[in-house]
């Protein structure tokens, strides 16, 4: 048995059951976090942890551990903050840390980790990995939890209308039921920042109940696992909140709320100390409900006294986790349509305000990656900038291109088109994806045409003030080519590149100002309704034999609009 690195093959002829050795792992110093293991010959393997890293036997993962008691996908340590979470996939023998089997455990500087046979040691690295105060799911428990009640949450947090309200405790749950919304709504308000939000629920619930420890566990939108997302101690502590997972799968599976004891383990699980119960702990642990959806759990637990927590406790706190839930949703809520506001301006930046509604309510999709697609390319450069920058206070000509690309924008989106970008004093536009229709080609000839009755307009208002008119040349091309979003992870942007793409800037470049210049299969694919005129073949580069081309000079109909 051995381990290996990425990908890497573990040690030919390696006997079953052999000791766990790093079989081509980096050995030496490794400054981060890091997972440090013993090699055969004596010396220390290390591997660094990254965002997120897997072990297992298959040769996909992270660290491969070829020993067949690993399952193939065992294990996975996953930065959380400045923490280390270790998490066991399901795997069939069980992920263990300093003796005790685990189903999570936010590491700590030294924790040994066996898989199998193998035995990692955990280091953070310059003091990360361990900072917060972390909690532990104990697959098997020392003694199996006792369960002292359960309590269906939404029955718990129903009103009863006044004509049955038949006796004072009645009145009292009902007027119970209102205090913890009360206080809730004083402390909590309209938080929307998650861990703050996730922070006041357990203050609130420390509050009104007598708790010594309290956790927040949210439901992994991918893997459906719950994960502790807040932890709050009475008294400061270094301690592990140690949970049985037979009481986190009690409340998922019933969806009911409940009250136990367990007894108290040793809150590292080390081989070198007691295992042996502390004493008799109280917990509750309620469901997140919001609509019949499972968000999360609420759990706190005190080791105070026996039975510190009584079935009255148990309303209290299905209360709050019912509040609690409402404001999770809320809190949701916001979050989303703060993040479809940014993304509503980011597209209208680039799209027509139609097609940027339809990408934000998810019924036409941006294409992440590239993909090939027809497209209608239309580029619109100005003549002469140049030397009218060159005699032109540099304001006026900022002001100029802002009224002139403004101008251009407004006509590209009411012909739904996407305006890919502005290049010096050049606009591109395409047609196509995210949303393309039949007729885009017609779309992209109609806009060029009113894009230069446009600059008539911005001439006229500049000859009135003693200024030069500006002259625009328009070219077009429809085919194929690559559209998504390009460039680094840092920086990209939504276009498209290829062979079409090229010929309609070089079409742009051969149109006069005034003009609007496109290829035959723009002309073919827009159909009738254009007074096009056929120009003599042009040489342009990039393109061995000469391309036909066409000056598109009006509408047949005039009454044809956009859309």
């Amino acid at each position: 048995m051995s381990l290996s690195p990425t990908g890497a093959h573990a040690a030919a002829g390696a006997p079953a059951g052999a000791p766990a050795a790093l079989g081509g792992g980096p050995v030496g110093s490794v400054r981060g976090p890091r997972l440090v293991s013993r090699l055969p010959d004596g010396k220390m393997g290390e591997f660094a942890l990254g965002a997120k890293t897997t072990l297992g036997r298959h040769p996909a993962n992270s660290i491969r551990i070829a020993d067949r008691e690993v399952s193939k996908e065992h294990a996975s340590i996953e930065r959380v903050g400045n923490s280390f979470l270790l998490r066991d996939l399901g795997s069939s023998n069980g992920t263990f840390v300093n003796g005790r089997r685990v189903r999570e455990l936010r590491l700590r500087e030294g924790d040994e980790i066996s898989l199998g046979n193998s035995r990692l040691v955990f280091h953070g690295g310059d003091g990360s990995g361990g900072a917060a105060a972390g909690v532990t799911v104990v697959a098997t428990a020392q003694s199996a939890p006792a369960f002292l009640a359960q309590l269906d949450q939404a029955a718990s947090n129903e009103f009863r209308p006044v004509d049955q309200l038949t006796d004072n405790q009645a009145v009292r749950q009902d007027y119970e039921k209102l205090r913890i919304a009360h206080e809730f709504h004083r402390q909590v308000g309209v938080e929307r920042d998650l861990k703050s939000l996730l922070d006041k629920i357990l203050k609130v619930s420390f509050q009104l109940l007598g708790a010594d420890n309290g956790v927040v566990f949210l439901k992994d939108q991918k893997s459906g696992d719950l994960v502790p997302q807040a932890v709050l101690h009475r008294k400061p502590s270094d301690d592990e909140v140690a949970i049985s997972e037979t009481v986190l799968n009690r409340v998922v599976e019933t969806r009911q709320a409940v009250l136990t004891a367990d007894a108290i383990l040793d809150s590292r699980f080390s081989s070198s100390e007691s295992i042996v119960a502390q004493g008799i702990r109280s917990a509750m642990a309620v469901p997140l409900l919001t609509k019949g959806e499972m968000k999360g759990v609420l759990f706190i637990d005190t080791r105070e006294r026996t039975n510190a927590f009584s079935e009255k406790d148990l309303k209290i706190l299905s209360g709050i986790a019912s509040q609690a839930a409402i404001a999770l949703e809320n809190a949701e809520l916001a979050q989303k349509i703060e993040v479809e506001a940014v993304t509503r301006a980011e597209l209208s930046r680039f799209l027509s305000p139609k097609v940027a509604e339809l990408v934000v309510t998810g019924q036409v999709e941006l294409l992440r990656q590239g993909r090939l697609a027809e497209v209608s390319v239309l580029f619109a450069d100005i003549r002469g900038f140049t030397s009218m920058s060159e005699n032109e206070d540099p304001q006026e000509t900022v002001s100029m291109l802002n009224a002139f690309f403004t101008a251009m924008a407004n006509v590209v989106f009411r012909h739904e088109g996407n305006l890919d970008k502005f290049i010096g004093d050049c606009v591109m536009a395409m047609w196509g994806p995210p949303q393309q229709h039949v007729d885009d080609a017609a779309r992209a000839l109609r806009c060029a045409l009113e894009m230069q009755r446009e600059v008539e307009a911005l001439n006229q208002a500049r000859v009135e003030v003693g200024k030069l008119p500006i002259q625009v040349g328009i070219g077009v091309n429809t085919g194929q080519a690559v559209v998504g979003y390009m460039g680094s992870t840092e920086r990209h942007e939504y276009t498209a590149i290829g062979d079409s793409v090229n010929l309609a800037s070089r079409l742009c470049s051969v149109a006069k100002g005034g003009e609007v210049v496109a290829s035959d299969s723009t002309v073919r694919k827009a159909g009738q309704g254009f007074l096009v005129e056929q120009l003599p073949m042009a040489q342009v580069k990039g393109k061995e034999k000469a391309v036909a081309t066409f000056r598109v000079v009006g509408l047949e109909q005039t009454n044809v609009g956009p859309g």
